[in-house]
């Protein structure tokens, strides 16, 4: 099917040009140059992709961001600005846009671009799919949806591109490294449905769940006999995964013997039952999930290097909530509406100072501390928004709020502008480079933190 694509650009030499370039690409194109009439094709048209300027005569492109997200999920939305506005296209992408392009454009580079953020849009559609799919079966159970990974952080679009990568390939391994909480589990069940093994099972298992004397049987199974209390056969995680894939989570507390094994099995695609006296052979892709440094284990000789180098194939380190902050309203609400149906509410969100709180706070526990920080405020609530009372903390709130301190004392005799420099790069510095925080400490807005930091060359 030929795609469709909305070219909102109010210079006609550009808007001709990037139309003639898309047209004999093959794409089917629509021209306008103002946000009203955009609009008014997108009613009309089911768009596909939109190539957006960032300033037009009646409207910000930042502003029709907002309202095209909500209205048209499915359509992806790629920016054209110039060299100076290089910090507004950034808080585009933090909006929803997929990518921004600079003036002159590049014609490989835009199509190329364009290319990409077509895959980009098949893969969400695929993903929402399965997602609706899985909610239907898993409402028979009253069970939450496996796949559903909410963030708009770069680090983890990085994650969910290279993921897309891979899951077109038949991959043998993969593993998964990060903090507890961080959602290793999630994305291991969120690569299965992306696979081309999605429709085979998704087998997942605890290693350090199990005690030493049984994991052996549970990955492996066992002939009736072959111990105590093999009272009968019984078949193995792996042959239960056969031509799916079999989740290995917390890997790193996996006996050393035990590695050995699953080396040869991984190697080999065989294995023999526990008392039996004959191979089966498989077809199982692994991924392995770790909490742990692997390797430092490889060094104190806890964990072998060889199944270190074959699970090692394709890495994929997941960033811990505290280096992608910009998820936490997202989460919030996410969650929150997760549960107004599970607890029978109708809270809509949370004060500022909440949410101020919450972005200061380093999370140590990640994705999973911050869901139960959530609920408990959701229950403890009996108004519509999430404030300050409602909020129960593990830890001293008033330090959390307080943690970031900037002494404007500090900063010598200099010139204005220089003063004013060293103002931003103190306040940047005293709150790892968040910028809310810092616009906060200086009271300024977010916005003209950024448009400073591009005068002083901080960006």
């Amino acid at each position: 099917m030929i795609k469709k694509i909305l070219i909102v650009e109010d210079n006609m030499l550009v808007n001709m040009a990037v139309n003639d370039i898309l047209k004999e690409a093959g794409y089917e194109t629509f021209a306008c140059d103002t946000g009203k009439e955009a609009s008014k094709i997108l009613k009309k048209e089911e768009i596909n992709l939109i190539i957006l300027d960032m300033m037009l005569p009646d409207t910000l492109g930042t502003k029709l961001i907002d309202s095209w997200q909500k209205a048209y999920p499915k359509t992806v939305i790629i920016m054209i600005t110039a060299h100076g506005d290089i910090p507004t296209a950034v808080e585009c992408l933090r909006k929803g846009a997929y990518d921004f392009l600079t003036k002159p454009v590049d014609k490989k580079l835009m199509l190329s671009t364009i290319k990409n953020a077509l895959k980009h849009q098949k893969l969400l559609s695929n993903l929402n799919t399965s997602d609706l799919q899985q909610n239907k079966k898993n409402s028979k159970n009253n069970e939450p949806s496996s796949v559903n990974i909410i963030s708009s952080a770069p680090k983890m679009a990085k994650i969910m591109q290279f993921m897309q990568l891979i899951s077109n390939s038949d991959f043998s391994s993969v593993l998964l490294e990060g903090e507890s909480g961080t959602g290793k589990g999630l994305l291991a069940r969120t690569l299965h449905s992306m696979s081309n093994r999605k429709d085979k099972p998704f087998v997942e298992v605890n290693c350090s769940a199990l005690p030493p004397t049984l994991i052996e049987s549970e990955l492996f199974g066992h002939k009736k006999g072959a111990f105590t209390d093999a009272k009968e056969d019984k078949i193995g995680l792996f042959e239960m995964a056969n031509g799916g894939i079999l989740f290995l989570d917390e890997i790193g507390d996996m006996n050393i013997d035990l590695q050995a094994k699953l080396l040869k099995i991984m190697e080999e695609q065989r294995f023999r039952p526990v008392g039996g006296d004959s191979d089966i052979t498989v077809n199982v892709s692994i991924i392995a999930a770790t909490n742990q440094d692997v390797q430092t284990m490889v060094e104190q000789n806890k964990f072998r290097l060889d199944l270190y180098y074959r699970l090692n194939v394709l890495p994929i380190v997941i960033p811990p909530l505290r280096d992608r902050k910009e998820d936490i309203a997202d989460l919030c609400n996410y969650f929150i509406k997760s549960f107004n149906k599970k607890l029978n509410k109708k809270i809509t969100g949370v004060s500022d100072e909440v949410l101020t709180t919450l972005t200061r706070y380093d999370w140590p526990g990640n994705v999973r501390e911050f869901r139960n920080v959530i609920e408990r405020s959701c229950i403890l609530s009996t108004g519509k928004i999430i404030d300050d009372c409602d909020l129960l903390f593990p830890f001293n709130k008033e330090k959390v709020l307080n943690e970031v301190v900037f002494d404007a004392k500090k900063i010598p005799a200099m010139s204005l502008m220089q003063a004013e420099k060293n103002a931003l790069k103190a306040a940047l510095e005293e709150c790892d480079n968040n910028k809310d925080i810092a616009a906060e400490i200086l009271e300024i807005t977010t916005k003209q933190l950024e448009q400073k930091m591009v005068q002083h060359a901080l960006i």
